[in-house]
């Protein structure tokens, strides 16, 4: 099944798309596609679609 989940993301003064990339990979997420949709003070706001396995 494919879903589409939003996750927080740490900003970084060096942020490039395989920063965002690297740190979904780090919760296991292979993102189809991803888009920046908000910020926060630390965070950015990441809206992800990727194929979730039911286990």
């Amino acid at each position: 099944m494919i879903t589409t989940e939003n996750f927080e993301i740490k900003k970084t003064e060096d942020l490039t798309a395989s920063y965002i990339e690297n740190c979904l990979e780090q919760k296991g997420i292979e993102p189809l596609r991803w888009a920046i949709v908000d910020t926060t003070d630390e965070n950015l706001i990441v809206s992800v679609s990727y194929k979730k396995f039911n286990k």
